[in-house]
């Protein structure tokens, strides 16, 4: 074995000499050597000499010598990681460069499981994940963010052990109590609206680590999976209604309108003389939304996972013309020309208490749409022209992209008929139309 004294006068020699010198200061059979490679710089290495599983010499590096410990190896320091790996290489495991790498790669791995771990530990509640997903729906201008607040108020947050915890522990397990509880008591409605707004919450944190649209505050909860994905939807239980009213009951609901003169009762009766407009749309219309003179109104169609409302164009027929007139004379400056204060606009909930306050239940809000469009096709009016009037969605990738005609005149045509089928219901004395838009 070297002395230091030794080893120091070996590294002047390979300066002065200026040849590379190797040196051996442990060699015992069975166990590797620890070796000394000494530069014409006079820098000296440490090695771990040994031979592979597969017969061949590796020089494992153990690092730089530094007399003083500081910047590098001693010479003990270099003999104690020698004995270290020759007690490995007795052991049996004799690639000794793959085992170190596999030691470090699993150590890099247990570290960064901690931290995840960590990470995890610090995420957001499930509380915390709805409030910012009412948040996105809102800044984004969905016509549905209140009526998504109001159903996880009301069927979500009360469960305050539930929203408390982080979102990402949560399982469909734990979220299953929330459906339970309401099968229990009978909303079936609620299911799938309240299973609906959790899955896109949940699915918007997500995918915020990989999609750059979505607000930097869904990264925060570390959300990897979706554990709503895996609930029933609950779709058998959320069957599209199949209720129109009858035509006496649609001649009292609009002489009813007729006769109140409230902004809830003018939004619900524009909404059915202009074909059965979603409320929800309807009443977001301003008067910049408003072309008097060319006879227009544009509303807005955020339905779905649109991040842009597709614009729905309506020509503006007499008598709805003049009352939209007048709306725009009263609320031209308010965020809604049906507010009833000039300073906010009017929530479908407001219609759908009207509606009931005068059918006293017998029918809901949403079943006079229906009934509308059942009527516009008794009349005669085709399947295309309901379509545009009622904006549905168009199949086909012509009438995304390609077809940008507003359809006005059809729709102009289509709308005199059913103001004129409205009128002479209320008269009494109602003349089916035929062939419209044909």
């Amino acid at each position: 074995m070297l002395t230091v004294k030794e080893l120091g006068k070996a590294i002047k020699d390979a300066v002065e000499t200026g040849y590379v010198t190797k040196l051996v200061d442990i060699e015992r059979r069975g166990q590797g050597t620890l070796q000394i490679r000494i530069s014409t710089a006079g820098r000296a290495n440490f090695y771990y000499r040994h031979v592979t599983s597969e017969g061949k010499r590796d020089d494992y590096p153990l690092g730089t010598y530094d007399p003083a410990g500081s910047k590098g190896l001693t010479l003990e320091d270099a003999r104690d990681r020698y004995g270290e790996l020759a007690a490995i290489y007795r052991s049996g495991t004799k690639d000794i460069r793959d085992h170190l790498q596999n030691q470090e790669r699993a150590k890099a791995a247990g570290l960064r499981a901690e931290m995840d771990a960590q990470d995890r530990q610090e995420a957001g509640s499930l509380m915390a994940l709805l409030a910012a997903y009412v948040d996105y729906l809102k800044a984004g201008g969905k016509a549905s963010a209140r009526e998504v607040e109001n159903t996880l108020k009301n069927h979500v947050i009360l469960l305050e052990d539930l929203v408390g915890t982080r979102a990402n522990a949560l399982t469909p397990k734990d979220l299953r109590a929330i459906f339970d509880r309401l099968q229990d008591r009978g909303l079936t409605r609620a299911l799938g609206k309240t299973r609906a707004a959790l899955h896109s919450a949940y699915n918007l944190a997500a995918r915020a680590e990989f999609d750059s649209t979505i607000p930097m505050t869904f990264r925060t909860f570390k959300v990897t999976i979706n554990p709503v994905s895996v609930l029933p939807t609950f779709s058998a239980l959320s069957k599209p209604g199949d209720r129109v009213l009858t035509r006496r009951e649609l001649q009292h609901l609009l002489q009813t309108l007729r006769g109140m003169k409230t902004m809830p009762a003018r939004s619900m009766l524009t909404a059915i003389y202009l074909g059965g407009q979603r409320p929800t749309q309807l009443l977001r219309v301003t008067e910049a939304d408003i072309d008097l003179d060319r006879g227009i109104i544009t509303l807005r169609d955020g339905k779905g996972r649109r991040t842009h409302p597709r614009l729905h164009v309506l020509p503006l027929v007499d008598p709805v013309k003049g009352w939209v007139q007048e709306l725009v004379a009263v609320n031209g400056s308010a965020p809604s020309i049906f507010s009833s204060d000039g300073k906010t606009a009017p929530h479908p909930s407001t219609l759908s208490g009207l509606v009931h306050a005068i059918c006293g239940g017998a029918y809901r809000l949403g079943d006079i749409r229906r009934t509308a469009e059942t009527e516009l096709a008794a009349l005669g009016v085709t399947k295309d022209v309901r379509a545009q009037i009622l904006s549905h969605e168009l199949s086909g990738v012509q009438a995304r992209h390609y077809d940008r005609h507003q359809y006005l005149e059809e729709k102009t045509e289509a709308l005199n008929h059913w103001i004129a089928y409205l009128e002479g219901l209320m008269a009494g004395n109602v003349i089916p139309l035929r062939g419209v838009g044909t």
